[in-house]
């Protein structure tokens, strides 16, 4: 089967053979524009289909992602509720059986910084973020740590669920 560059090559030879006193065509002419023009719609046939099965793709993504966003979302539901329980009731550990997984809760593990009124921050406190001012929470933290009192700012210790 010939491929369209090779019917559009012998096309093109032919319309150089027209006669240009009498403008007559080559009989084969009409032969290879019907070729060209049958290979031509395949061509457009299988774009389409191309374009087609691109869209369908496209929605196939924008459903999985709404499917992993709602995944994520039951996922750190589940987590909360089973941290708030496991706090409530003061298990600290529960381990699967088979021992293959296990969920701990660390209570107070993680620290951070609760900038509850920036204004009261004194200025060594920020950094300066392109024309504006912002709380260095690393700082503010380690003065905190170090015993400074740091008007505005203080350390908030909160509980980690893990599982592993």
């Amino acid at each position: 089967m010939r491929k369209l560059y090779e019917i559009s090559d012998e096309m093109v030879a032919l319309l150089d053979q027209v006669d240009p006193e009498t403008g007559e065509l080559p009989e084969q002419l009409s032969v290879v524009t019907a070729d060209f023009k049958s290979k031509g719609q395949n061509v457009v046939a299988y774009t389409l289909n191309l374009d087609s099965s691109i869209a369908q793709k496209k929605e196939l993504i924008k459903k999985l992602q709404a499917s992993i966003k709602a995944d994520e979302g039951r996922i750190a539901s589940l987590k909360g509720y089973l941290q708030f329980n496991m706090d409530k009731t003061g298990v600290l550990e529960i381990v699967a059986n088979d021992g293959s997984f296990k969920a701990r809760l660390h209570r107070e593990r993680d620290a951070s910084v609760d900038v509850f009124d920036e204004r009261q921050l004194p200025e060594l406190y920020l950094r300066e973020i392109p024309a504006k001012y912002e709380p260095d929470k690393k700082l503010i933290k380690q003065a905190i740590d170090d015993g400074f009192d740091v008007p505005g700012a203080k350390v908030v210790k909160r509980d980690r669920l893990t599982i592993t």
